[in-house]
């Protein structure tokens, strides 16, 4: 199953990652029911002031509603994905626009993903790749 996980990632990156904001609102309540678990846990980064945990469908609708009211544009792309059986580490490049600010910003995100029957049962996210191969080892 590691390497339709894998292939299920690049896949949502290549979809979602450069959609414009207003379509991925649109989108993300079909979306999410396609690709997660409904028991799915979302942890945002602990580097995030306001990180928190989300569950269900609602609540991973909810993260990323959230977070892309911040950006008047945002946009990722995969770097590299490695395969750990029933878990991958994805690694993003990120990149947005302040909506308050219009500051561009660009960054690393690292991404764990943990599948159950084809979908994400849990996602973890981190700005350490340390950290993020850590949370691998649990």
């Amino acid at each position: 199953m590691s390497a339709e996980n894998v292939e299920f990632i690049r896949g949502l990156a290549t979809g979602a990652g450069s959609l414009p904001k207003e379509q991925m609102l649109a989108a993300l309540p079909t979306l999410v029911a396609e690709a997660c678990d409904p028991e799915i846990e979302f942890v945002e980064t602990p580097e995030r002031v306001d990180a928190r945990t989300y569950t269900g469908h609602e609540g991973v609708v909810e993260a990323w509603s959230r977070w892309l009211d911040q950006w008047d544009t945002h946009s990722f792309e995969v770097d590299e994905i490695e395969d750990h059986g029933e878990q991958a580490l994805a690694v993003f490049q990120e990149k947005g626009r302040g909506a308050g600010s219009g500051a561009e910003v660009a960054s690393t995100l690292y991404a764990v993903f943990t599948f159950r029957d084809g979908k994400v049962l849990r996602y973890e996210e981190f700005y350490d790749g340390t950290a993020a191969r850590s949370a691998l080892e649990r």
